[in-house]
C-alpha cells in the first residue's frame, strides 16, 4: 500500500531521539505533527496529542526552515534530525530541493543556527552517523 497526503509539504525528521513526521496544509495554515514508527516496509504514524505536538513544534520550529549562504548561493533547509554532541544541541540539515544530497550540520541555539568548529566538525559528522545509520547512503 503507497499513501500519499494531499500536500506537498511533509517533512520527517528525528528530534529527541523520535521520529517525526510533520505535515503542513496551506490552505488553511495547519500543521500537524505525528510519531512515526517503522515496521519493516510499514511506517505507523501516531497522533501524540496537541500538547506533545506544541510542545515539539516549539522546540524545533524556530530553526525548522532555513536559508544557507554558500559560495554566492543561496538555498533554503531543512531539519532533518537533532542530536547531542558534548553537551550541545545540533541539527542536521538538507536541501529541501535535494534530499538525498550531503546535510549540513550546525549547532542550535537561541534558535539560532551555529556554525561547527572546523576541529570539531568531523566528530559531529561520525556521532552523526553512528547514532543515524539510516543516513548512510549504501552504494
Amino acid at each position: 500500500m503507497n499513501i500519499r497526503f494531499s500536500t506537498p509539504h511533509q517533512y520527517v525528521f528525528i528530534h529527541e531521539n523520535v521520529k517525526h513526521l510533520l505535515l503542513i496544509w496551506s490552505k488553511e495554515r495547519k500543521k500537524q505533527l505525528y510519531i512515526v514508527e517503522d515496521e519493516g516496509e510499514a511506517m505507523i504514524l501516531t497522533e501524540p496529542g496537541d500538547t506533545y505536538a506544541e510542545t515539539v513544534l516549539a522546540q524545533v520550529e524556530p530553526f525548522f526552515f532555513c536559508q544557507l549562504e554558500a559560495e554566492e548561493e543561496i538555498f533554503s533547509v531543512v531539519l532533518g534530525a537533532t542530536f547531542v554532541f558534548h553537551n550541545k544541541l545540533v541539527g542536521m540539515y538538507y536541501r529541501r530541493e535535494q534530499p538525498d544530497g550531503n546535510p549540513y550540520f550546525f549547532y542550535l541555539e537561541d534558535g539560532d543556527l551555529n556554525d561547527i568548529p572546523d576541529q570539531e566538525y568531523e566528530d559531529v559528522v561520525r556521532t552523526f552517523l553512528k547514532e543515524y545509520p539510516e543516513y548512510i547512503k549504501q552504494s
